[in-house]
Order: C-alpha cells, then sequence, then structure tokens
C-alpha cells in the first residue's frame, strides 16, 4: 500500500487528517505533518523523512498545501534525498484530494497514476453552490402539462 504524508502550514496537515478521519474513520499509513511558528525548514524536513520512515512503504505520496510553500520545498528535498524509496510530490491538497489518495490508493496501478487521480479529485472538488443549483435545474425532467 502506498504511505500518505500531509504536510503544510500551521495545523492545516492534522486538521485535515482529522476531518477525513471523521468523516470515514482513521486511515492506514497516512501521516500528517504539521509546520508550526518558529520551525525550521530543516526541522521540517527532518520530521518529513521521519514520518516516511514510520510508513514503512516503498512508495510515498507527499500531499502538500502550497506551490512554492517551505512545506513543498522540503518534500521536495525529501524526494531527492531519500533514493531508497519512491516518493511523488503534489501540492493544493483539500479534502477530496486526500479522501481519494486514502481510499482509492489500491485501485491505482502505479505512484504516478494516484498522484494524477488526487490532482483530478482535487480540483474536482471545488464548485460553488450556484453551480451546484444549476447542475440541479439541467437535471431535472420536464413534462409537458396534463402529466
Amino acid at each position: 500500500m502506498t504511505g500518505i504524508i500531509i504536510t503544510g502550514h500551521g495545523h492545516f496537515p492534522t486538521g485535515l487528517l482529522s476531518a477525513v478521519s471523521l468523516v470515514a474513520g482513521k486511515p492506514e499509513k497516512v501521516e500528517a505533518v504539521d509546520f508550526t511558528e518558529g520551525m525550521s525548514s530543516e526541522e521540517l524536513k527532518g520530521q518529513l523523512k521521519e514520518a516516511a520512515g514510520r510508513l514503512e512503504e516503498q512508495e510515498i505520496l507527499i500531499l502538500a498545501d502550497l506551490t512554492g510553500g517551505t512545506p513543498f520545498n522540503m518534500a521536495a528535498a525529501v524526494k531527492m534525498e531519500e533514493t531508497e524509496k519512491h516518493f511523488a510530490v503534489v501540492s493544493g491538497v483539500n479534502m477530496p484530494a486526500l479522501v481519494e489518495g486514502v481510499f482509492s490508493r489500491v485501485m491505482y496501478g502505479s505512484l504516478e497514476e494516484l498522484a494524477a487521480g488526487v490532482m483530478k479529485a482535487g480540483k474536482e472538488g471545488l464548485c460553488s453552490l450556484e453551480a451546484l443549483a444549476d447542475e440541479e435545474e439541467e437535471e431535472a425532467p420536464e413534462f409537458e402539462d396534463g402529466l
């Protein structure tokens, strides 16, 4: 099974994992690594490496909050330095993306396919109330008078 590490600013990673656990139960082989105030980038990188070790998996998907932020950059550094494991790093994680990664990871044939599926779910998970209302109107059957 592919391991998953969620990382990001503040307590976003542990909060996101907590939310998914509340909705669907605590997932296996998932670690959350917060980047909190006062923590150095090197400390974060060390915690990411420790989390990867605890997962005991050869393939690990790291989900970061923002492209170019310290958590993303340190995830990229871990990918480059830890060559005994195969890492993929994706940014912009949200709850739909994490749910897809956690509960569909056994269905994907490779780490790269899993990363692509997570990105797709994250994008499709964004919608507005108005868009949902428009969809409902389009799907509602229209009846002729007298039926």
